[in-house]
């Protein structure tokens, strides 16, 4: 072992070694004696010493000193001092690469823990959305039912009504309503049914809930009176309804034909009448009678062929206000006092004695509720001399208005929508114009 003492420029490259070296050179300040072997550092005490060490550094920063370690001072030579420094040099690198390996291990095995979470966070959502789907299984769906084929566009409900009489093949009733409806935009049926008194209650009690209303003629106007739930004040009061309504159940009557008449008499220019000749003596005479008497009558001549028959009719003129008087027909025009207005309510085609002047023809209006055959023999004659006529299709339409009415909203006092252009369309099915007149 040579006893050279180390020179400055030892000193100073020892120095700038423990420098670079600080943490394991202070490690063996103030230790005796030190191996000459790294090999003998235990491993066990690695972490103590590094606590040391960071203690003894930080006492060294405290301190401000960084001593070297002088071999001749120790004595220690200068091999063994850079023999020494080797040795703590590969002891630090011993301890790096083990830290190293301690901080890979540790990353390595943070890495594995976040894999094995989202495995489980994987398994986890892999079994949620396995019990959501065991949850939402859908029940099997019900069988379609095949769409029904509608129309494009909505129609209002199909109500059935029908014109009842007997013979009734001749009635222009059917062309009427049927104008009316198809005017209005209502998809109803109106048809004619051959009904006589005998068959008359049978046939509405097997009406179904469809059917909204019947039209009556002859000989069912009276007929059909002790059948009626209720009745109007003019049904009621004349005896005879002309129409009856199909209400939730209920039979409702009306007469229509007073109205008609009237309404007919006024599309003429005749407002009024005071003295009035009516032909025949049935349940259209009684209509005939009020019709009279709204048209401002104060006196009536009746003629028929029974008087028996027709008697009926004085107590309906008495509670009227009228004067009423019940001839034969042979005594018709037999005054000079000469009437407005006759109305004739005797079937088509039946002649009778009544005969008329001249004169009577020319200045009465003639109303003839028989349109079929036209011109009836009355009408004919007033034809003649130039008289004016009105055929009883006039009065059917007027009368069919009111029908309409009472069947759409249930009141013969509430106008239709658009009711000029329903009546007209209605006139014009019969051929005749607002007057009454045959069309050419």
């Amino acid at each position: 072992m040579s006893d050279k003492r180390s020179t400055p420029a030892d000193d100073e490259n020892g120095d700038a070694i423990i420098d670079e070296l600080a943490e394991p050179a202070v490690m063996f300040e103030g230790e005796p004696e030190e191996s000459e072997d790294a090999d003998e550092v235990d491993e066990d005490d690695e972490d103590a010493a590094d606590a040391d060490v960071a203690d003894d550094d930080d006492e060294v920063v405290a301190d401000g000193e960084a001593e070297s370690l002088d071999p001749a001072e120790n004595g220690v030579s200068e091999a063994d001092a850079e023999a020494g420094i080797a040795a703590l040099v590969e002891a630090e690198r011993a301890r790096e690469a083990e830290e190293a390996a301690v901080a890979e291990a540790e990353d390595a095995a943070d890495r594995e823990d976040p894999a094995d979470d989202e495995a489980e966070a994987e398994a986890d959502a892999d079994a949620e959305p396995a019990v959501e789907a065991e949850a939402a299984v859908p029940e099997p769906a019900a069988p379609r039912t095949p769409r029904k084929k509608t129309s494009r566009s909505p129609k209002a409900p199909v109500r059935r009504l029908a014109v009842l009489g007997s013979p009734i093949g001749h009635s222009q009733s059917p062309a009427l309503h049927r104008a009316a409806y198809e005017a209005l935009g209502l998809d109803w049926e109106y048809e004619s049914v051959d009904v006589a008194e005998d068959g008359l209650a049978d046939f509405i009690d097997g009406l179904g809930p469809e059917w909204r209303g019947l039209s009556l003629t002859m000989p069912l106007k009276q007929s059909v009176i002790p059948l009626l739930n209720e009745t109007d004040r003019v049904a009621e009061q004349t005896g005879a309804a002309n129409t009856v309504l199909l209400d939730d159940g209920a039979v409702r009557g009306f007469n229509t034909d007073v109205a008609g008449l009237v309404r007919a008499v006024r599309a003429t220019g005749l407002e009024s009448a005071r003295f009035v000749h009516i032909l025949g003596g049935g349940a259209t005479a009684a209509s005939a009678l009020v019709a009279a008497a709204e048209l401002g009558a104060e006196r009536v001549d009746v003629y028929v062929r029974s008087l028996e028959r027709s008697v009926w009719l004085e107590p309906l003129a008495h509670d009227l206000g009228l004067m009423i008087r019940i001839r034969p027909f042979g005594q018709a025009d037999r005054s000079l006092d000469i009437p407005e207005l006759v109305i004739s309510t005797l079937p088509g085609g039946v002649t009778t004695d009544a005969v008329y002047t001249d004169s009577t023809r020319r200045r009465a209006l003639l109303l003839d509720v028989s349109y079929d055959p036209w011109p009836s023999v009355l009408g004919a004659a007033w034809k003649a001399v130039d008289g004016r006529v009105v055929s009883g299709l006039a009065m059917l339409a007027h009368q069919a208005l009111l029908q309409v009415r009472i069947f759409v909203s249930g009141d013969p006092l509430q106008p239709l929508e658009n009711e000029d252009a329903v009546l007209a369309a209605m006139l014009d099915a019969v051929r005749i114009d607002e007057t009454g007149s045959p069309l050419s």
